[in-house]
């Protein structure tokens, strides 16, 4: 019998066989549905035999998956990989272009009444903005990219996705980088949910504490007569980690409020990017630290949860948008026997602390 893989390269039973027989002990092998899957033993090392494994296989545009058996048996399939692209794609460069202007644009109209306070200009400010924002996002999708390109797991460009400007939305929708191959164990999965957030939040902490330091005492009159000129303030609800920040940064002045530029806008948001990302639902960020944390039941359960975090905080929009795609059986890593490593639940824990320093209450 001959395999053939996505990318055309041919294979002998024997072959396949062999290759996996160097790393496990083939016990049997089964078809089904014309295909053959291998029933194995585990050696005492199997987290790197199997990691060895998918290193062998590559080449051959071959992916192997380690699962146990409805009866407990260990079980070795075999999918093709399917054949890579060799078109370089723009669609990447004219979404980021795109990203830019929309951002920039939701900057300049949010920077409008800084400029009515502070006579400082609406460009400069809406040029924080966007780098701001465009920081936040554009560094968390590069710390997906580059714990993949660690691990030796192919991914595309990050794909901004342009948005709405104000006073419909903010410019953007984010951006979203795809993987070419799945993660070989739980460890990996857990790092490429965790690298993004972790990143965002960084960047955002930044962003935070910059914009925080360019605050501007005003007088309640001033803003009095804003309003009656129907000049709207909006006093937004934040995260635990802003008002950490506000408390160590912002000077009390006695008669006066303070108010950030709109680069403080753009930290508000990186909040929320992060919060929501880390929820423990479906193919979120949270959601694949739950899949690798808890396994593929623990992740039903805690994507239920997520949802109901969702409605209670006041994102109930976006909780049936998780509601509505939780269908979608998350597929796990490749090696899906193996549990996660005992440093990264603890990491585990970190990214739960960060999802509640985080965490927008819209209600």
């Amino acid at each position: 019998m001959t395999i053939y893989s996505g990318e055309t390269r041919i294979l002998s039973l024997s072959e396949l066989q062999a290759l996996i027989e160097s790393e496990f002990p083939v016990e049997s092998v089964v078809y089904e549905f014309g295909l053959p899957y291998f029933l194995v033993r585990l050696p005492p090392q199997h987290k790197e035999n199997f990691e060895r494994l998918v290193s062998k296989l590559k080449p051959y545009g071959f992916i192997p998956v380690l699962r146990r058996g409805v009866l407990g048996e260990t079980i070795i399939r075999i999918l093709s990989k399917p054949a890579p692209s060799k078109k370089p794609s723009r669609t990447p460069l004219i979404l980021f272009l795109v990203t830019c202007v929309t951002i920039f644009i939701s900057g300049y109209f949010n920077s409008t009444v800084w400029n009515l306070l502070f006579q400082e200009s609406i460009f400069l400010h809406a040029a924080f903005f966007t780098i701001g924002l465009l920081a936040i996002v554009g560094l968390h999708e590069l710390g997906h990219k580059t714990a993949a390109a660690l691990r030796g797991i192919e991914s595309t460009s990050p794909y901004f996705i342009p948005g709405p400007p104000f006073p419909i939305g903010f410019g953007t929708l984010g951006a979203v980088i795809m993987q070419k191959e799945p993660p070989t164990n739980r460890d990996q999965l857990f790092d490429l949910g965790f690298s993004g957030p972790i990143t965002g939040f960084i960047v955002t902490l930044i962003v935070a504490a910059v914009s925080l330091g360019m605050a501007k005492a005003v007088s309640p009159s001033i803003l009095a007569q804003l309003e009656a000129q129907g000049v709207q303030m909006i006093n937004l609800p934040s995260s635990l980690a802003w008002e950490l920040l506000a408390g160590a940064i912002i000077p009390e002045v006695k008669g006066k409020i303070m108010l950030t530029p709109p680069l403080g806008l753009a930290a508000w948001i990186g909040f929320i990017v992060t919060y929501l990302n880390l929820l423990p639902a479906w193919q979120l960020d949270g959601g694949h630290i739950a899949r690798a944390m808890f396994g593929e039941r623990g992740h039903l359960i805690a994507s239920f949860i997520g949802v109901i975090i969702a409605f209670v905080t006041g994102f109930w929009f976006f909780g049936l948008i998780i509601l509505f795609f939780m269908g979608r059986k998350h597929m796990g890593p490749l090696d899906d026997i193996t549990p996660l490593s005992k440093s990264r639940k603890a990491l585990g824990a970190s990214a739960y602390l960060i999802l509640a320093l985080s965490a927008v209450i819209l209600w």
